[in-house]
């Protein structure tokens, strides 16, 4: 549990700071300039595990949990690397744009037919900067993106009609907790850091040629069961809320500056208000049973979903109907929370790409 305090404690000093200075929350970044109508056929994928459909390798054993039971246990029925029962985020996106999921770069060579619809690149665990278990953060991830335009599986012409999708979902705030001992007294310091490269990743995919760049928010960590679990799920953990409105402002604030004042290149979308309105039921929302129930709990606060122990008996437990449930482990979504969550997704979506 140190790993989880220690977190914990970055986030509720994190919040303390912020309240003090009056955090504002900025919009979502949408400006007066009407984007010109932008047709996408092709959606390449980078971030986290809110986003990776397959490039966490099996190889890590249960650490890359998500190809072990239970994971896709609704869709596709059996384990594919995405952290959920079943489709995410990257599924209802390409689904939006009317194309197939995009292949995952680590098996791009035995998946030739999907090529036409872009790659995704994104990595479980993956932050801006490295978090440890070699997992390629969001420079390598463009990297590797820019190694397949020149190796020609995309041409330029190509990325003319593509767009980006990039999740940060809180992995480098997690990490820097876990290796900086002097990690408070850093936070400002790092937060410079963490968005100056932001800064450059962003700015390298849009001179890569990629015309429509989106970069999620950071979504009410606070409500996750990881919080929520002490009191038995019933309320978010409200402490870490202005360290969460504190990183939402930077990105609308850097999503302004990249576009100089306009909203036809970047786009911030707002998961942190679509997850809230499910979570607190907001007007038009799918009605959760159990919105911050997990689907699947695990025995104790030092395992997780999927773990198995030396006799592989099952240290975790899983409910009957996960659609149910806005939760599917400590920190993922269930396939229905995504959906549900998408709808309220949908509408910025389409003014930024004039579908």
């Amino acid at each position: 549990m140190a790993k989880a305090n220690r977190f914990l404690a970055l986030l509720y000093v994190f919040s303390l700071v912020f309240l003090v200075m009056g955090t504002r929350v900025a919009g979502s970044g949408h400006g007066k300039q009407r984007p010109e109508p932008h047709y996408v056929n092709k959606l390449f994928v980078f971030g986290d595990s809110y986003v990776d459909t397959g490039n966490l390798g099996r190889a890590l054993g249960r650490l890359a949990r998500s190809w072990f039971d239970p994971y896709g246990m609704t869709f596709p029925k059996k384990p594919t690397g995405r952290f959920s029962d079943g489709r995410l985020l990257t599924d209802y996106v390409a689904s939006f744009l009317r194309i197939r999921s995009p292949i995952p770069y680590r098996i791009r060579k035995f998946g030739q037919k999907l090529l036409p619809y872009g790659m995704n690149f994104a990595v479980a665990g993956s932050g801006i900067f490295d978090t440890g278990n070699f997992q390629s953060n969001l420079t390598a991830q463009i990297d590797k993106f820019q190694a397949q335009i020149d190796d020609g599986v995309f041409s330029r012409h190509d990325l003319k009609s593509s767009a980006a999708l990039i999740a940060v979902s809180g992995n480098d705030y997690e990490f820097l907790s876990e290796q900086d001992p002097d990690f408070l007294h850093h936070l400002h310091r790092f937060m410079r850091r963490l968005f100056a490269q932001l800064k450059v990743d962003l700015k390298r995919l849009s001179h890569i040629g990629v015309p429509k760049v989106i970069v999620t928010n950071l979504h009410p960590i606070g409500c996750t069961p990881y919080y929520t679990r002490p009191t038995n799920y019933t309320g978010c953990y409200a402490n870490v809320s202005s360290a969460v409105a504190e990183h939402n402002r930077r990105v609308d604030e850097l999503v302004r500056e990249l576009g100089g004042g306009s909203d036809t290149t970047f786009l911030s979308l707002d998961v942190n208000t679509a997850f809230s309105n499910v979570l607190r039921r907001a007007k038009g929302a799918k009605e959760m049973k159990h919105p911050l129930v997990p689907c699947c709990v695990s025995s104790s606060n030092t395992t997780e979903c999927g773990e198995i122990d030396a006799e592989g008996n099952r240290l975790y437990g899983v409910c009957h109907r996960p659609e149910e449930h806005f939760y599917w482990d400590s920190v993922h979504p269930t396939q229905a929370g995504w959906a549900a969550a998408f709808e309220f997704l949908r509408p910025s979506l389409r003014e930024f790409l004039q579908l």
